[in-house]
């Protein structure tokens, strides 16, 4: 009788029979009213957003539950029963029943947790990012108006008043205020305020913009909390267009106080400024250009100093601004170290004079002592310029460098991660910052940072060029070069974006695109001196001794009689590299010996383990083994050192190869090369020159060492041509 249905029609037979979707149906009758129920009651009772949700998702499931306890039981008058078992399907189709069953309710089950899986971890991911927003509770930016009149002419205002807010924001102590250079880096940006403030790391953002009509105009400011993007308030100002430099001042100074009474206990504190509103326009519009590091922008920034001075002579700022700007060009210009330095030096003075406790003064006071190598002045002099004022961004910049000059990386990184509260976009504290963690062994996540930024301002050398130098040192030949082929490509006039490219060129092995490079730079830049250091390289690359050493002493005699130290024991290092190289070991002793810095805790760095180990090897050939041998022992001290403050890049391992070498460990020696080429290390043409490595030249380990490095550097510099030709 069984065989004499089909399944679909004895199934529902058999569901009729047992009752099933009677009771299924009044199953769903009262999960309906259930739902209505919850519904109503959800808020009365403050019930948490998730619980309808669970009490659906339950009933749901209880719907196999319920179809099969309605299957196996009866429920009538006399009690529950056993359903009989005989029926319309057979054992086959019974199973067949069931599996399907089971599969509907798998089906059912996945997609729930697939569904709601995606929604929790949504929801913690925002959860976690609120509790990741960790910006300071009263923090502000203040992004640059815009300019709404309908000539579109007043921008000069608007960007005047934004600055003048953001300066008198600056004096608010208990304040923490976005630095200009990351807010005005969402001028006409379409980014959605809540990601602004994140990036800015700041809880509230102050937006405006001008309007102007006839000879009135109105200015209107809103300030917005970051985390949901609500306006805490809106201010409006209309005032007569007369007088632009009063009328920033005065709404300025309106809004600023309004602002003040948004958050608790703030109040405003003293801070050294021109009364005279144009010397401090021209002020803060020469640091605009001061922050870009071109030699164009530098002299503009030096302009408008010299134009802050003329209206108010007793500014001492701008004469710190001069001061350090000057010192900026020995580097990114054509001025050597000596003229800047007298340059600066003089400013700095008057600077001191007129303000004692000048931040930017001291502050320009500790570069110019880092320049000339007076380590302990400079730490010395800026830490006294953040203490005077922590707001003053350069300070905390230069202090940072002078720390990683030191080897101190911990207390760099330290330093760099507060200025970066303060100022989160800011370029130049970024790379030093991504640096770090290069040195540190870290360089993925610096490579991350960089990019970020990078996508905001794609046209930044800044960027561009620093990334490219630790792409390089990283192993990432083809990037690097393409990282540095951008930046020369927006400024090919630029000498540091110049010497960038070209020692990238070198480090691929083609010192003859290096070399055209570099004297098309010295032509225009004669004076500047990384396009000087970089052609010394190109000459010992290209085994040209003669020339490097004659270029050493022309660089040595610009400091006439005025050298500092440690840029004669530069100088001593170079001409005892090029003395080794010829087997002169006597000159060698005489000039490395000097090269070695007399302070009892030289900082890690590649010149001073150079020197060290240089010097050791050439007194080991003129016969002096037991001084060879202190001075390999300081080197081990310094790599030591540099392990406990965290240095994990290439350069320590390559250096750590090197004094296992001169320890005559040669196996242990060729295992830190080994991890050196793991880390990045690709730097052929130091190989070719590096005397100390000679007893290893004819192991096969370091023979496969070379090989591997010329083949990378073959197969770079072949994927670089068929870039450059596709760019033809």
């Amino acid at each position: 009788m069984r065989q004499g249905h089909s399944f679909l029609s004895a199934t529902l037979g058999e569901l009729n029979r047992r009752k099933v979707l009677r009771t299924v149906g009044a199953y769903a009758v009262g999960v309906f009213v259930l739902l209505q129920l919850m519904d109503a009651a959800v808020e009365p009772l403050l019930l948490p957003d998730w619980v309808p949700t669970i009490v659906v998702i339950l009933a749901i499931l209880g719907f196999p539950l319920v179809f099969i306890i309605a299957w196996f039981f009866d429920v009538g008058p006399d009690g529950i029963h056993r359903t009989s078992p005989a029926g319309l399907l057979n054992r086959g189709q019974t199973v067949l029943l069931f599996s399907l069953t089971m599969l509907a309710m798998l089906g059912l089950a996945s997609g729930f947790y697939g569904f709601y899986s995606d929604r929790f971890e949504e929801q913690q991911a925002v959860a976690e990012a609120g509790r990741d927003f960790s910006a300071p509770q009263n923090s502000i930016a203040v992004l640059p108006f815009t300019d709404l009149s309908a000539t579109g002419d007043q921008a000069y205002l608007a960007d005047g008043l934004s600055e003048e807010i953001l300066n008198l924001l600056a004096q608010v102590n208990g304040l923490n205020v976005a630095a200009r250079t990351s807010s005005f880096a969402f001028r006409d940006s379409n980014e959605d305020i809540r990601e602004i403030g994140r990036l800015l790391n700041v809880r509230t953002v102050l937006e405006g913009s001008v309007r102007t009509s006839g000879d009135r105009i109105r200015l209107t400011a809103q300030l917005i909390n970051v985390e949901d993007g609500f306006h805490i308030w809106s201010k409006y100002y209309d005032s007569e267009l007369d007088d632009i430099f009063d009328i920033q001042d005065e709404v300025a100074s309106q809004i600023a106080a309004a602002l003040v009474e948004s958050f608790d206990g703030l109040e405003i504190r003293s801070q050294a400024r021109s009364d005279n509103l144009a010397a401090a326009q021209a002020y803060r519009t020469g640091r605009l250009h001061w922050w870009r590091r071109t030699p164009e922008e530098l002299k503009k920034a030096i302009a408008l100093f010299a134009n802050a001075l003329e209206a108010d002579a007793q500014f001492a700022p701008a004469y710190a601004a001069m001061a350090d700007t000057y010192l900026l060009l020995s580097q990114y210009g054509n001025i050597t170290t000596l003229k800047a330095t007298e340059k600066a030096q003089d400013m700095i003075e008057k600077a001191l004079a007129l303000d004692p406790e000048s931040a930017e003064a001291f502050a320009a006071l500790g570069l110019a002592r880092w320049q000339i190598g007076q380590m302990d002045a400079a730490e010395s002099a800026l830490r006294h310029a953040v203490s005077l004022n922590e707001d003053y961004i350069p300070a905390q910049l230069w202090l940072a460098g002078v720390l990683g000059e030191l080897g101190r990386y911990p207390e760099q990184n330290r330093v760099l991660e507060q200025a970066m509260l303060r100022d989160p976009l800011n370029e130049l504290l970024l790379v030093n910052y991504t640096g770090n963690l290069s040195v540190r062994g870290e360089w993925a996540q610096g490579r991350d940072m960089l990019a970020e930024l990078l996508t905001l301002r794609p046209d930044s050398t800044i960027l561009l060029r620093f990334m490219s130098k630790l792409e390089m040192l990283n192993g990432n030949l083809v990037e690097g070069w393409r990282l540095a082929d951008r930046a020369y490509q927006l400024q090919p006039d630029n000498p540091e974006d110049i010497a960038t490219l070209a020692h990238t060129w070198v480090l691929l092995g083609d010192a003859r695109e290096a070399e055209r490079l570099l004297l098309e730079g010295l032509a225009t830049s004669p004076n500047n001196a990384n396009l000087k250091g970089t052609y010394w390289m190109v000459l010992l690359v290209t085994r040209r001794f003669e020339e490097a050493e004659s270029l050493v002493r022309e660089m040595r005699a610009e400091y006439e009689d005025a050298i500092p130290e440690a840029v004669e024991r530069r100088f001593d290092m170079q001409l005892g590299m090029l003395a080794m190289i010829r087997k002169d070991f006597s000159a060698a002793r005489e000039h490395l010996v000097a090269a070695v810095s007399e302070e009892d805790n030289p900082a890690w760095g590649g010149d001073e383990i150079w020197a060290l180990t240089l010097a050791s090897l050439a007194l080991e050939q003129t016969g002096d083994e037991e001084q060879a041998e202190s001075l390999l022992t300081d080197a081990e001290r310094i790599i030591r050192r540099a392990r406990l403050n965290g240095v994990d890049d290439p350069n320590i391992y390559y250096a750590e190869g090197v004094l296992l070498t001169l320890r005559e460990n040669h196996d242990a020696a060729l295992q830190k090369l080994q991890q050196a080429y793991e880390r990045g290390f690709r730097e052929k043409w130091v190989l070719e020159v590096d005397g100390r490595l000679d007893p290893l030249r004819d192991r096969p380990e370091f023979l496969l060492f070379k090989d591997r490095i010329e083949d990378d550097l073959a197969l770079a510099l072949a994927e670089i041509r068929s870039l450059a030709l596709v760019s033809l």
